[in-house]
């Protein structure tokens, strides 16, 4: 039997239009997913629409992809497609716990609530935020920074021609300007002002850490792939630092494609809306494919 993975990508998403009415197809309503968590947060989210872009603030964003995945993952689990391993691109990580047992839908929610007002007056500021390349390879790009001492990281490499960066705005316009003069097929900021993945963030993880050690998480019933150092993650105190990492570290989802290839999973199930893991995936190379929870 072939092994599997659910894979679930981030909050930045761009929606297929398929969504809603796949969900309807299996009896899932997205707005009974969002009335909990505005009433277990004591926060107001609209009722979802594609003609309505509320849910592109962030902390709306954030709480609405994670909502898809979840939704997605169960019906996933109730088809009896049971994976073998988990893996969370960035903020997927919530999505990822829910689906292998370690957090429950509402403590996913929870810890996403924290973690954004945790780092939201320095994203109030206006003078961060994260960029994506595309062309260059990490070498060049980080000497690009270091040449020019910007306060900037590169925080995740898709694959070896996707990069993405996370620091200080306006050395970030600089830097992208700079890329595409040297040749990069794209080079844009990401409409986000948070530096996610990176040591601007570092002075949060001790309350992050003090807050999840508030929480009833448990050991993961199936195995998490890092995206900071690809190991699998188990139990309940690595689960705790992998949260805090995946806030403060830089990730690699390159490299934790090439893990779940090497222990050779042959089907990826996308749990996201959009197919941005599957676009990001055409420059990682193995015998696997991803699959579209649509066709099911």
């Amino acid at each position: 039997m072939k092994k599997k993975a659910y894979i679930f990508p981030a909050f930045i998403t761009e929606f297929t239009g398929k969504e809603i009415s796949f969900l309807e197809d299996h009896n899932i309503d997205i707005n009974t997913y969002l009335s909990n968590i505005s009433e277990s947060l004591a926060i107001e989210l609209p009722t979802f629409s594609y003609e309505h872009e509320f849910y592109k603030e962030e902390l709306n964003s954030q709480l609405i992809a994670y909502s898809f995945s979840c939704a997605f993952s169960d019906i996933l689990k109730s088809k009896q497609i049971i994976p073998d391993y988990i893996a969370g691109y960035s903020m997927g990580i919530y999505a990822s716990l829910y689906a292998s047992g370690s957090i429950d839908f509402i403590q996913g929610a929870q810890i996403i609530f924290k973690a954004y007002n945790l780092v939201k007056a320095l994203s109030d500021e206006g003078l961060h935020g994260m960029g994506a390349v595309v062309g260059l390879t990490y070498s060049e790009l980080n000497e690009l920074i270091l040449k020019h001492n910007y306060a900037l990281e590169i925080i995740n490499t898709n694959n070896e021609h996707s990069l993405v960066l996370a620091g200080k705005k306006n050395d970030l316009k600089e830097l992208l300007t700079i890329a595409k003069d040297l040749g990069a097929l794209s080079a844009g900021d990401l409409t986000v002002n948070t530096p996610y993945h990176s040591r601007f963030l570092k002075q949060f993880a001790a309350p992050f850490r003090c807050f999840l050690d508030q929480l009833n998480i448990s050991d993961s019933k199936l195995p998490l792939i890092s995206t900071y150092d690809q190991k699998l993650v188990f139990k309940v105190s690595d689960v705790k630092l992998e949260l805090v990492i995946n806030l403060t570290e830089s990730i690699n989802w390159g490299r934790t494609m090439l893990k779940l290839i090497d222990l050779g999973v042959e089907e990826m199930y996308e749990c996201g809306a959009g197919k941005d893991l599957k676009k990001i995936s055409r420059f990682i190379h193995g015998n696997y494919k991803i699959k579209s929870v649509y066709n099911i």
